[in-house]
């Protein structure tokens, strides 16, 4: 894997429909957004990858940290295809300073202070005296993140087709509202979508000041209009940061909700939905999730298209590269091939040479999902390194029966790493949908093929 391949994978996090839950809650279609498909399992990779970016446009080598949690860890999983290193400060006898994803070449790790504070306040001092990249966030880093974050409400609207209904969101510090609040708002200024999806900012019920504030105005206030016209400013401004303040305004603003969730709340709805979607989250990223479903089951969504972001949810999709299959199974991922690429299959025999050259020096994929296969790729060697790329993929499906579940995309992205995107494929050109994917996942449109006619 190398950083062009990094660069094509972060943010390509699959939008899949919960139908089970679909069922029981009666809303209408049911979206998530998996941000646990990113490299390293996190939506953090987001900015991350912008941090990483940013330190080599400014000729710097060391990125500094004094902030545990999901951003050390993607930097930490990141640079190691960047040649940049990382300083990590974490407070004295910290249990992360154990953590082996920490312990690389490439990171040095420094105990300082008793608390996350004095470990920020000392890398802020060394970035300074040394140089290096701070990545702690302040004012520059805060515009990254939301810029890096505006990107999931693009993808979201590329993703869903129709207006979307509602979008719930984790709320810490107002990073996640306020990104995709900018990102629809820059599609609604360019014409792209005709209103600004409401906000659900889901946090929990007691101890982010944000939620404090934002229950303090609503009492005094009363209502969302009310609430914008007149004296609104003068309670945000409690708030402790700009950051508060806009993600409170992004909730007002679409008339979206910031939702406290209790503890018991939380643990019940989220057996509930495992109970129902084989998906995989964390309990403490899953108040999205518990704010979302304890808004339909009180009757406060109407029928549309919602949208829950799941900060490390994913799906436990398997991809294989089988290594050699007998006739008989080869007929048969021919014969599944051929079904699933309905109007654009080949003839058998055609699809059928080429998974026999696949196998000799190229990959066949297999997407396995609860233990059935559900998508295949095949992937020819054209032997060449400089004419043209040396890999050429032929074949690409996914069962019709099983969708929403960004089986395509994870094939893709298996298919770049394997050959370290020295690839090429072919698409029709009505094939709208197909070039929109592809061009998401890097790949761009380079020549036209043309093909002598035999009468």
């Amino acid at each position: 894997m190398n950083h062009e391949i990094i660069k094509n994978r972060v943010g390509k996090t699959p939008l899949v429909q919960a139908k089970n839950l679909e069922k029981e809650l009666n809303v209408g279609k049911i979206y998530l957004k998996l941000e646990g498909n990113n490299p390293s399992k996190s939506r953090a990779d987001r900015l991350a990858y912008m941090i990483i970016k940013d330190t080599i446009a400014s000729n710097k080598k060391t990125i500094c940290l004094g902030m545990i949690g999901d951003l050390a860890k993607s930097l930490a999983f990141l640079c190691q295809y960047y040649n940049v290193r990382c300083v990590f400060v974490f407070p004295e006898k910290s249990k992360w300073l154990k953590n082996q994803e920490f312990h690389r070449s490439y990171i040095e790790l420094i105990e300082y202070g008793k608390k996350e504070i004095d470990s920020i306040d000392y890398c802020n001092e060394l970035s300074k005296t040394e140089g290096y990249y701070n990545a702690n966030l302040g004012l520059e880093n805060n515009i990254l993140n939301m810029t890096a974050l505006s990107a999931i409400g693009e993808e979201l609207a590329f993703q869903i087709k129709g207006p979307i209904s509602s979008v719930f969101v984790q709320m810490s510090y107002g990073f996640s509202v306020s990104g995709i609040y900018l990102g629809f708002r820059r599609l609604w200024m360019n014409e792209e979508i005709s209103y600004m999806p409401p906000l659900y900012s889901c946090t929990i019920e007691k101890g982010n000041i944000i939620y404090d504030k934002y229950k303090e105005s609503r009492e005094t206030l009363g209502e969302y209009q009310l609430a914008k016209k007149s004296k609104y400013n003068k309670y945000v401004r409690i708030a402790e940061s700009k950051m508060m303040e806009n993600a409170m305004e992004a909730v007002l603003d679409t008339n979206g909700n910031i939702i406290g969730i209790e503890e018991e709340e939380l643990i019940s709805y989220v057996k509930y939905f495992k109970d129902l979607e084989s998906i995989e989250l964390s309990i403490e990223n899953a108040y999205p999730l518990a704010g979302f479903i304890k808004e339909a089951k009180e009757g406060k969504l109407k029928s549309g298209n919602h949208v829950v972001l799941l900060n490390d949810g994913h799906i436990d999709l398997e991809v294989q590269k089988i290594e050699e299959v007998d006739g008989i199974r080869i007929n048969e991922l021919v014969e599944l091939l051929s079904t699933w690429l309905m109007e654009y299959s080949d003839p058998i025999d055609d699809i059928k040479e080429a998974a026999n050259s696949a196998m000799k020096n190229g990959f066949v994929l297999l997407a396995i999902l609860n233990k059935k296969i559900v998508g295949i790729t095949i992937i020819i060697n054209t032997g060449f390194v400089n004419l043209m790329p040396t890999y050429h993929l032929a074949y690409i499906a996914t069962d019709r029966n099983v969708k929403g579940r960004g089986i395509a995309t994870q094939l893709l992205q298996k298919a770049i790493d394997l050959t370290e995107g020295n690839i090429s494929l072919h698409v029709e050109e009505g094939n709208k949908n197909a070039i929109k994917v592809y061009e998401k996942m890097g790949f761009m449109k380079s020549y036209i093929r043309m093909i002598h006619q035999i009468w």
